[in-house]
């Protein structure tokens, strides 16, 4: 179908037919569309209406702003939903888009000849629009106008966006007044991150205000938000305490180091993962003792991420700390240290675990040696095919399979009438695995 056809289906067409057209047009991004899906907004229907909005928002043409916020009134929820990401898109495509000057020194509410005549009439139409509605009486229209002029980057905009922070009467409008202000940090806007700073002094009980507080500053990775960060951890939303870990490693200053290690006992499993990984962004040796220690008994999430941090840290130093930690009389510590050393690939010791008194040091051991892949492996693994304890010889079955070696398999061969079922099945495994 041809683009007058679709246009033509637009205003003729029933409305099955208008929503595929409209559908058509934001696949295709053809502006020439963007007339008729405005007049569609103004239809009954609101699956129509919604689809429009959505067709307007991947078209990215700023005359749809006024029709698109007048949408964000819409009585179906739908419909503002499509509307609210629509004008965000379109923020998102236009940014780039825009001169600095509309970013930073003219007042984007009455733009200065000079401007007007470099930058798009329906871009500034549309900005000034966007001004206009964070003083609208809606709070849907408020927080659309805010999202999409932080996405733009105005600048000028910035005293109206720190007070609707401050003191709106909505939650979500302050909530989208501080996603805003990290869009203009973003932008290079520097009075973007004490505002915010000072904006985490008032979030009181809005659990969702604070994690958009949190979030901006830790995009803005703001050095004077440590103590923001160090509070955040507090906080009893979990996502606000992720937030802050995040933040924390950005900054990366050695202050971080002790609070990220406090949040390694955190309750919430993503909260440790995450605090993990901000310990090895900071690249302090301090770190290093309390993420071996950090493994002990905790989820396969957790110690991926351990294993991950350590293998960015000193390498000399996680070697030290990984075998004093092989010695240790707490053998949760040593199976921790033996996991880590298959993670990283530190095999130093890991001979001497094999022959651990610990049945789960001894597993640990024979899984990290198939991971490490060495050749001298072999032999090792394959003595442990005669361990007393069944999950040790399904462990070293395992790590025969892992390490490779085709030249394992007559010992698995023989070793194939276990007792123990699950150790059968562990060398049938490997048997096949290594490909015979």
């Amino acid at each position: 179908m041809s683009i007058d056809d679709l246009l033509g289906t637009l205003v003729h067409g029933d409305a099955v037919a208008k929503i595929d057209a409209a559908i058509s047009f934001g696949e295709m991004g053809e502006r020439k569309a963007v007339g008729r899906l405005i007049q569609c907004l103004r239809d009954e229907d609101a699956e129509l209406r919604a689809v429009v909005c959505e067709a307007l928002g991947r078209i990215g043409d700023p005359r749809a702003v006024p029709p698109l916020v007048s949408m964000l009134r819409a009585p179906e929820e739908e419909v503002r939903g499509e509307a609210f990401s629509a004008l965000f898109a379109i923020g998102e495509a236009r940014s780039s888009k825009l001169p600095e000057e509309v970013h930073a020194d003219d007042d984007p509410a009455n733009p200065s000849l000079a401007m007007t005549q470099i930058v798009w009439p329906a871009d500034l139409e549309a900005v000034k629009m966007l001004v206009d509605a964070l003083a609208d009486q809606d709070p849907e229209v408020r927080i659309g106008a805010a999202y999409t002029l932080g996405r733009l980057g105005i600048m000028g905009v910035f005293p109206q966006l720190a007070q609707m922070l401050h003191g709106d009467p909505d939650g979500d409008v302050r909530a989208a007044a501080a996603f805003a202000l990290g869009d203009l940090g973003q932008s290079g806007d520097v009075r973007a991150g004490p505002e915010l700073i000072k904006g985490w002094y008032t979030v009181g009980a809005d659990d969702e205000l604070a994690v958009l507080v949190v979030r901006s500053l830790a995009d803005l990775a703001v050095p004077e938000a440590l103590p923001v960060f160090e509070g955040a951890l507090r906080h009893r939303d979990y996502r606000v305490r992720q937030l802050a870990a995040i933040g924390l490693g950005r900054v990366g200053q050695p202050r971080a180091v002790e609070a990220l290690i406090h949040a390694l006992r955190d309750a919430d499993t993503g909260v440790r993962r995450i605090a993990a990984g901000a310990l090895a962004r900071t690249g302090s040796t301090r770190a290093i003792a309390p993420l071996i220690h950090a493994v002990v008994g905790e989820s396969a999430e957790v110690r991926a991420a351990v294993g991950e941090a350590l293998h960015r840290l000193d390498r000399a130093a996680v070697h030290h700390a990984l075998a004093e930690a092989l010695g240790d009389p707490d053998a949760g510590l040593r199976k921790a240290a033996a996991y880590i050393m298959g993670r990283i690939g530190d095999a130093e010791g890991l001979s001497r675990a094999l022959g651990d008194p610990d049945v789960q040091v001894r597993k640990a051991a024979a899984i990290a040696m198939g991971n490490i892949g060495r050749p001298d492996f072999r032999p090792l693994l394959e003595r442990g095919l005669a361990d007393g304890a069944p999950i040790v010889r399904v462990a070293c079955a395992e790590g025969l399979r892992r390490l490779g070696d085709r030249a394992a398999v007559p010992a698995l061969q023989r070793a194939a009438g276990d007792p123990n079922p699950n150790v059968r099945n562990a060398i049938t495994n490997a048997i096949r695995g290594l490909g015979q």
